[in-house]
């Protein structure tokens, strides 16, 4: 797996929103610079002048940080993405569908329980399902047995085709499950994937 320390603090934020409220900042900026002549005409009828450099002023300042947020949300998101593509398609330790899984859950264990997250993916709907454990193989497996998400066991108990990944915490760059596994559904979301 990557160094993932470089995007720590950016799978912290929610980039697709900070884009969003860039963009509206951004053109906030640009109605007030453009409007800060007719504005300062309006104030400065009767005996008082009102200068309009102080209102285009702002209105620039508006615009250009609006484009300042929009730029650092687009690396963020760039960087989620990276993420994502590194959790679903880069080598992580297991990687198998649900019925390979299953049957080797067993010889998996005896090798070793595994501290991490782990990714279920719903091949037939599209839909991701992200856990955590210290024991990461046995936790994905109750998801097959009825006891752990109740919308995946359905999905799998219906006949839904499934793959499990399951990604370490060792040498992943995070400090906790926690911190591991929020980005992990940070980097499905900025991707557009749909979760449980």
């Amino acid at each position: 797996m990557g160094n993932y320390y470089q995007i720590k603090t950016v799978a912290l934020a929610p980039p697709r929103r900070q884009i969003q409220a860039g963009k509206v900042i951004c053109v906030s900026g640009l109605i007030f610079t453009l409007g800060s002549p007719f504005i300062a005409w309006l104030l400065s009828v009767g005996v008082n002048r009102v200068p309009s450099f102080p209102l285009i002023f702002f209105g620039l300042f508006l615009f250009l940080d609006g484009l300042l947020i929009i730029l650092i949300a687009s690396k963020q998101q760039e960087a989620l993405l990276k993420l994502r593509q590194s959790l679903l398609e880069d080598d992580p330790q297991i990687v198998a569908s649900a019925e390979e899984f299953m049957a080797q859950r067993k010889a998996l264990t005896q090798q070793g329980e595994i501290t991490g997250i782990f990714i279920v993916h719903n091949a037939t709907k599209d839909l991701y399902y992200v856990g955590q454990r210290t024991k990461a193989i046995d936790r994905a497996a109750i998801q097959f047995l009825g006891r752990g998400n109740c919308d995946v066991y359905a999905d799998y108990k219906y006949g839904d085709s499934f793959n499990i990944r399951i990604i370490p915490l060792s040498g992943s760059g995070y400090e906790s499950l926690n911190e591991l596994k929020r980005a992990a559904i940070q980097a499905l979301e900025t991707a557009g994937e749909e979760l449980y």
